[in-house]
């Protein structure tokens, strides 16, 4: 019974399609993200006239690597659903709209908050965890063509204590991310290249101190799932290939 067997199929079939969808949007093309960290002063000096002296404020940071687990029932795909112009002056930011979709078997939590400063406690001398993550453009070299290592990226904040700022994507789901995207790194002349999407998914603990602070950062690994590939036009930023005088 064609009909029946059909019918069955998608029955079986309906959990995934609901689970498929989009759950929400962030535009970050106007918005001036805050992501500075407060720690308290430093302490008065006790510096005699005449005498050097050195600054009692520091500060630090350590990351902690590691390595994706195949077996992990996690995965991303960040796909660039637009890249607006193609034609891009490393001088200039571009517009990217990510598609960020859990290409997994099991739920991923994501922070998703603009703003790194609202997550602080208001208390400057106590330390907090939080997690980000950066939605990456890499650019790679198109097949035959000269070497490129371009990249940029734009990032979200959240914390476990700001419920609003996680939010959990199922199987299927995805979240959409628009910003304004500018390289940190771009050929020295002209080139044809091919964008992709790619993300760093971290854990961080803020410990503030007077004067300084220092951030331990963990890179997470859910797996990553390949995405196509965007093409674009790559061109340094004026003069910069002009011999300097």
């Amino acid at each position: 019974m064609p009909f029946l067997r059909v019918f069955l199929l998608l029955l079986l079939a309906l959990p995934c399609l609901l689970n498929a969808q989009e759950i929400k949007y962030i535009d970050l093309t106007a918005v001036r993200q805050r992501t500075e960290l407060r720690h308290p002063p430093a302490p008065q000096s006790d510096c005699k006239e005449g005498t050097g002296c050195m600054g009692s404020g520091y500060g630090g940071s350590i990351l902690r690597d590691g390595a994706p687990n195949q077996r992990d029932p996690r995965a991303l795909g960040i796909y660039l659903m637009r890249v607006t112009p193609t034609d891009i002056n490393a001088a200039e930011p571009f517009q990217v709209e990510f598609k960020i979709l859990n290409t997994g078997t099991a739920p991923i939590e994501l922070p998703v908050s603009p703003h790194l400063s609202d997550l602080q406690p208001s208390d400057e001398s106590v330390a907090f965890n939080y997690s980000s993550l950066a939605l990456v453009v890499r650019g790679e070299a198109e097949p035959q063509g000269p070497p490129v290592d371009s990249i940029g990226f734009v990032e979200l904040f959240g914390s476990p204590d700001h419920s609003e700022s996680m939010m959990v994507l199922r199987p299927g789901e995805w979240i959409r991310v628009s910003g304004n995207v500018k390289l940190l790194k771009c050929p020295p002349t002209p080139v044809s290249a091919r964008l992709r999407g790619d993300f760093w998914l971290r854990r961080n603990t803020f410990v503030p101190h007077p004067g300084g602070q220092f951030i331990e950062t963990n890179n997470l690994y859910p797996n990553d799932t390949p995405t196509p590939f965007v093409a674009v036009r790559l061109s340094p930023p004026a003069g910069s290939d002009l011999p300097k005088q």
